[in-house]
């Protein structure tokens, strides 16, 4: 079963899956129009895969509760020593990180949640990361983890932050019910497929993503920030906003537009109407119309 199998799970069981998922949604802006209960899925899933994608490109890992933590490790390899790797001090730093660039290497890869893990016979082993001893949240599956935050994923799609909490609470717990009744799931992220078969769980990154993740700067992506503290304090959230790869997922559209094809669809529906589908009424034939005279 694929995503578009699942979706047609949950909607035909609205009893085991309930919520605002199961029922067509407004938008948050009027120019779009409410979607179908399953396109509502498609764009949300869509619209989180870009989420996360964005945040383990920028370093960091996302735990979805319940279904399992898309975060990296690190591999480094050994350092030569300082006499022998021929380590100039005046170097500017930019070159210096562009020596040592071989040194780390960053594997993508996925660590399931204890719920999830509880319905699955076989999946990656519990040291698939090397969690560092300054974490001592049972939270922290790798390194600078963040939760699934709705609210970029609800304004990227034009929904409600309620109904894109709706939809990953329902796909998580069908996965997790699909998987219990023994079913082969293909979940396809686009960056990501996390595959079940016989409650043996694998994943595979994709190969162009591994590599855009080796190409940035790991070290730089690490630090919170390399602005000064009153300038990154001052960059507003529309300034961040407008660089995140979700404020393009949707085109908006022109409302000027919008509004002229709806006012010429209503015309046509008032064009459309025929004496067949007007009331029936007796006035005519009960009252006399005095009717004007012509002047000739």
């Amino acid at each position: 079963m694929n995503l578009d199998d699942i979706y047609n799970w949950i909607l035909q069981h609205p009893q085991n899956y309930p919520g605002k998922q199961q029922e067509s949604q407004p938008r948050t802006v009027q120019s779009y129009k409410p979607l179908e209960p399953k396109a509502q899925f498609h764009i949300i899933v869509k619209a989180t895969a870009e989420y996360i994608k964005e945040k383990m490109l920028n370093g960091n890992g996302v735990n979805m509760k319940e279904l399992g933590a898309f975060t990296m490790e690190v591999i480094s390899d050994y350092v030569k020593p300082l006499q022998h790797s021929g380590f100039n001090m005046t170097q500017d730093l930019a070159i210096q990180r562009a020596d040592r660039k071989h040194v780390h290497q960053i594997r993508p890869c996925f660590v399931p949640d204890n719920a999830f893990k509880y319905f699955l016979a076989r999946y990656p082993g519990k040291e698939e990361i090397t969690k560092p001893l300054s974490q001592h949240s049972i939270y922290q599956k790798g390194f600078g983890m963040n939760f699934c935050n709705p609210g970029p994923i609800a304004a990227s799609s034009y929904l409600g932050k309620d109904v894109v909490q709706s939809v990953h609470s329902s796909l998580i717990k069908a996965i997790h019910d699909l998987t219990r009744l023994g079913h082969d799931l293909n979940i396809d992220f686009g960056f990501i497929k996390i595959s079940v078969q016989n409650r043996d769980m694998k994943y595979k990154y994709d190969q162009s993503f591994i590599q855009r993740l080796n190409q940035t700067d790991y070290e730089l992506k690490m630090r919170k920030s390399d602005l000064g503290t009153s300038q990154h304090w001052t960059t507003t959230y529309q300034e961040k906003w407008s660089k995140s790869t979700l404020n393009n997922l949707l085109t908006r559209p022109n409302p000027n537009q919008v509004q002229e094809n709806y006012e010429k669809s209503m015309a046509l529906k008032i064009m459309s109407l025929d004496l067949n589908t007007a009331e029936h009424t007796n006035y005519s034939k009960k009252q006399k119309v005095q009717l004007p005279t012509l002047n000739k």
